[in-house]
């Protein structure tokens, strides 16, 4: 498989260092290829043309200007199946940095053996999210149909005769076909949560629930009152599976 690592941290040797270290533990497996990227600073990764094609990225907490962790709060908003890994010698920014959804939390300085078990779990990993992220889903459209990958699928909304699609960096289309046909579609998968009368939710695109569901796309979306336990319930629960698969 092709892994694409960022790393970005404002102290140079401590990215080189770590930098080494990664393409050390690569370098003695032939079964991946690697791809790093360096970066002095969490605007430069920010502003990366690549930014959407990695799978990993490493990211110092403390940097001059924006932080790692609010660098992994807005890459988390684009890619909910990032590998975020916090680098720190702090052990005290954990409960700010857990929250963003991190893949592990790196403290400074760490044994190599450390850093080679995280990578261990990184590359179990990666291929597992990669083969979920292919699935499609065939979706009608007027005059044509089209396969719309099911992990970029934020959510359904039911529209009179008609079915609102919002996928992730794409404007929100609407299909012609009724919103429980294509709901059908997408139930089975664990991550899609019906949270109101034709409201479908991928739940990784969730960033908070509360009396509403708050989606990172900007959309505020009605919960259905009389179920809202249960349905936090289940949120929660996934979130939890969530960080025991990355970790």
């Amino acid at each position: 498989m092709d892994i694409r690592i960022a790393v970005a941290d404002d102290a140079a040797a401590d990215r080189e260092r770590l930098i080494a270290q990664i393409r050390e533990y690569f370098d003695s497996s032939s079964e991946n290829r690697l791809t790093l990227y360096s970066f002095a600073s969490a605007e430069e990764l920010a502003a990366s043309h690549a930014v959407s094609t990695f799978h990993a990225v490493f990211l110092d907490i403390f940097m001059d200007g924006m932080t790692g962790v609010e660098l992994g709060q807005r890459l988390r908003a684009e890619n909910p199946v990032l590998a975020i890994v916090f680098v720190t010698s702090s052990p005290d920014m954990y409960a700010d940095a857990a929250p963003v959804g991190m893949f592990d939390y790196l403290q400074k300085p760490f044994e190599s053996e450390r850093l080679h078990a995280l990578l261990d779990r990184l590359t179990a990993y990666l291929p597992m999210v990669h083969a979920r992220e292919e699935q499609t889903v065939s979706i009608r459209v007027p005059h044509n149909e089209v396969a719309v990958r099911v992990s970029d699928i934020i959510c359904l909304l039911s529209c009179n005769h008609y079915t609102e699609v919002y996928v992730r960096g794409e404007d929100m289309f609407k299909s012609l076909m009724k919103y429980n046909a294509l709901a059908a579609l997408l139930k089975t998968d664990s991550r899609f949560l019906e949270c109101n009368r034709g409201v479908l939710v991928n739940m990784e695109y969730i960033t908070s629930m509360t009396d509403k569901v708050y989606v990172s796309n900007g959309l505020e979306l009605p919960i259905k009152v009389r179920v809202r336990s249960r349905l936090l319930s289940i949120f929660s629960n996934y979130s939890i599976h969530k960080m025991t698969e990355l970790n």
